[in-house]
Formats: structure tokens, C-alpha cells, sequence
């Protein structure tokens, strides 16, 4: 998935959060709903000054809309993790590291 994509969905997201609609959060920072969706869908990603109004409309960091690991199902993330631990199952020492790691986790 591209990062206008990701980022719009993250919009999305927090506007929906806040229970604002396209048409409030686009009043909220002076532009058309048109531009709202667009932002939603990908299409478009927002000029400097109306990511600044985004951030503030919906009380949030700017990097809570760059943060993409929340996208994902918990099943995605798990098959990630074993994907990635997979890669050295042969190494007793990385796997090790990982079990100790995991288990101050928990």
C-alpha cells in the first residue's frame, strides 16, 4: 500500500475517533469536503499548511498520521513476528535474545 493511502486511512481513523465527518473536519480547516475524501482516499496528500490544520482539527501529532503499524490485524502483526524470527530459527543465540525479550513483555 502506497503512503498517501496509508496516511489517508490515518485520517480517517482519528477524524472518525473524534466523531467529526468529512464535512466538519473540511470546515474545521477551510477547504471543501472534496478535498477531505481525496485526502482519504490517497488521491491527494494535504499541502503543509492544511496538515498543520488536520494535526489541530483533530487534536493529534503529526506523527500519529505517519504511524502505520496500527493499520494492521493482530494476525498480520503475528505472522510479521514469525516471518521475521523464522529468518535465523537456526541461531540459537538471536533466538534466545528473542524469548528473553518476549518474556519481559509479558
Amino acid at each position: 500500500m502506497n503512503l498517501k493511502k496509508l496516511f489517508g486511512q490515518n485520517v480517517q481513523k482519528y477524524r472518525k475517533y473524534r466523531n467529526l465527518t468529512q464535512e466538519k473536519l473540511a470546515e474545521l480547516i477551510g477547504v471543501d469536503v472534496t478535498s477531505i475524501s481525496s485526502i482519504e482516499t490517497g488521491k491527494y496528500f494535504p499541502s503543509a499548511d492544511n496538515l498543520t490544520k488536520i494535526v489541530e482539527a483533530l487534536k493529534i501529532q503529526i506523527a500519529d498520521l505517519f504511524e502505520f503499524d496500527s493499520l494492521h490485524s493482530n494476525d498480520e502483526i503475528y505472522s510479521d513476528i514469525i516471518s521475521l524470527i523464522s529468518a535465523f530459527k537456526d541461531d540459537k543465540k538471536r533466538l534466545n535474545a528473542v524469548r528473553n525479550f518476549v518474556k519481559t513483555l509479558i
